[in-house]
């Protein structure tokens, strides 16, 4: 292929035909194959840190480890470690069945729980703390007073099958590692001051059955009370961004 010569008193230097270069201009580089140019922009795309799919936490595998992350948790939230590990359910209580109520509704009087003479180690004797099987798979903690944001940390609890912290003061952002709980089938994180986004990794929750989150500051859905498994995962499956778009850290 012959070099392109510019016509005379064009004034651009150039090199002679068979020639070698004259030194005043390098020649024009090739261009760039459009593989190259696809590996310089997906490095572009994610120079900033992506939300992985599944959250990144070690998930607990022993009932030892839930105990020290339920202490931790109801302590980051401002609970009192004296209530919580005192603080027991009346069996001799004569009134309304509590279980007859809706998560939502207020239970009875203050005769329905007592105080342990001392705190106990047991944490399936632990306030509102279910455990089965050898592992804590439930928090009832509504309408306790917790203030501050909802600790990362909560998780780790991987057994964990129902979540409640409505009614209470907590704000700040519903941490994405509550994505990393596969067995959660009822949260409920209602009537808070909770704000951002619903996090993304919330369509990893593929047994939830039970979801509300009304009465926050939340920003990327208005119905946000849903009370079957269908409904539930259809707005799960909606907070799913296709993978080509993350690349492009929308």
């Amino acid at each position: 292929m012959s070099s392109f010569v510019p016509s005379q008193g064009s004034g651009v230097p150039f090199p002679a035909p068979n020639g070698p270069s004259s030194g005043h201009m390098s020649e024009k580089p090739p261009p760039v194959p459009w593989q190259q140019l696809t590996s310089m922009f997906e490095t572009t795309s994610t120079s900033k840190p992506s939300v992985p799919s599944v959250p990144l936490i070690v998930a607990n595998k022993t009932l030892e480890q839930d105990k020290e992350t339920v202490l931790r948790c109801w302590l980051a939230m401002g609970g009192k470690e004296d209530t919580l590990r005192r603080k027991y359910y009346n069996d001799d209580y004569i009134g309304e069945d509590i279980y007859a109520y809706d998560w939502h509704d207020e239970y009875g009087d203050d005769e329905e729980y007592l105080m342990r003479d001392k705190p106990s180690d047991v944490v399936s004797e632990w306030y509102r703390v279910t455990v089965e099987g050898g592992r804590v798979t439930g928090l009832q903690w509504d309408e306790q007073g917790l203030t501050g944001t909802i600790p990362a940390e909560i998780g780790a609890l991987s057994a964990l099958i129902g979540l409640d912290l409505s009614h209470n003061k907590l704000n700040g952002a519903i941490p994405p590692t509550i994505g990393a709980l596969f067995s959660l089938k009822r949260l409920d994180l209602g009537r808070n001051s909770l704000s951002g986004v619903i996090p993304h990794s919330f369509s990893n929750l593929l047994n939830l059955e039970y979801l509300y989150l009304l009465d926050n500051n939340l920003s990327n859905d208005q119905n946000q009370y849903f009370k079957n498994k269908q409904q539930v995962q259809d707005f799960l499956n909606s907070l799913w961004r296709p993978q080509t778009i993350r690349l492009l850290n929308y």
